[in-house]
């Protein structure tokens, strides 16, 4: 093993994605080292870039979803051993406080991210903890499994975790992209009804094909088609993988009383609520950030089973960092970006 790998850095908020020599990292006790096969490049690695979510000390290597191999165990790892196929949750948690105890380890106040406050995996090799690990079964490629951590466990953490999800459920998922086209199988899987929105016809196309009833928002009016997906009621749940004040005013109109309010998205740095219709009809809003250890468990026997299909939209080399964030951000791609290692 080469002392150094390539690995995509931040030096900079406000620069570009470049790629790096970094030292490969050594596994602390209790945490193993991986040879990263894939990585799942998203929305949030460039607000990380801008600076809008801060890194601590750069530079800093990015990448919260990854797949690969162990090879190397740091000192007190023994479930796991060299050559094991895995996948890795991001956020690293300390285990005592009262989030951690409950379950809600997604609160942790201690908590470091991968891919945040500590190195990522757009890299050649990480060093995660051990405690992070998922096991990754034959079926499951790594490209396919790269994706997992954010991209379907941020969606079934949202649907399931938080909204609770069931059969019978009326939902409205506005924006089919990279989360959104999960979560039209995610909430498929669990019985739901779902209705899912886009200005590309691509992307609806594959939302139909997965279930969802599909509204081009370009051309046809929302209101009128939940009035006539709900019988006039409203929706139970509207899952925002948009993030503006437009689409959370609008969201918030169409819920029956006592819906939900899913906040995933957050291009704008704030929003608007008409207060009265707010308590009047006990609408509740509800914030989700990331996703559990157990999410990405549940994730991976949902894929595992067939119940849930990754959709990977484009594959770039780890040198063509910056043609894929730019292709990121032009947003014609149906499903997500995901960084090889040949």
């Amino acid at each position: 093993m080469s002392e150094t790998m390539r690995a995509v850095v931040i030096a900079n908020y406000g620069g570009s994605l470049t790629v790096a020599e970094r030292p490969v990292p050594q596994p602390a006790p209790g945490e193993v080292l991986i040879k990263v096969r894939a990585s799942g490049l998203c929305s949030t690695d460039l607000h990380l870039l801008s600076g809008r979510q801060p890194l601590g000390t750069l530079p800093r290597i990015l990448g919260h979803e990854l797949a690969g191999d162990i090879v190397e165990l740091g000192a007190g790892v023994s479930r796991w051993r060299s050559g094991d196929r895995v996948t890795a949750a991001v956020d690293v948690t300390c285990g005592r406080c009262r989030f951690c105890l409950a379950g809600e380890t997604q609160l942790c106040r201690a908590m470091q991210r991968i891919g945040f406050e500590r190195d990522g995996g757009h890299a050649e090799y990480v060093a995660v903890p051990a405690a992070n690990l998922v096991a990754l079964p034959a079926e499951i490629s790594y490209e396919a499994a790269a994706i997992l951590p954010d991209a379907v466990a941020c969606m079934y953490h949202s649907l399931i975790g938080k909204a609770r999800v069931g059969i019978g459920q009326r939902i409205l998922i506005l924006g089919v992209g990279g989360l959104g086209i999960h979560g039209v199988q995610i909430a498929r899987s669990a019985g739901a009804q779902v209705m899912a929105t886009s200005r590309q016809p691509q992307r609806l196309a594959l939302a139909e094909k997965y279930g969802a009833i599909a509204v081009n928002t370009a051309d046809q009016p929302l209101a009128a088609a939940v009035a006539e997906f709900t019988h006039g009621e409203g929706v139970d749940l509207v899952v925002d993988n948009i993030g503006t004040r437009a689409s959370v005013r609008e969201g918030i109109a169409l819920l029956r009383p006592g819906g939900k309010f899913l906040v995933v998205a957050y291009l704008d740095e704030s929003f608007e609520v008409p207060s009265i219709p707010l308590f009047k009809t006990e609408l509740e809003i509800i914030g989700c950030r990331g996703s559990t250890k157990q999410d990405l468990i549940d994730v991976v026997g949902l894929v595992q089973s067939g119940q849930v299909s990754p959709v990977l939209g484009a594959s770039y080399p780890l040198a063509q960092i910056g043609e894929a964030a730019a292709r990121l951000e032009s947003g014609d791609l149906i499903g997500r970006i995901w960084l090889s290692r040949e």
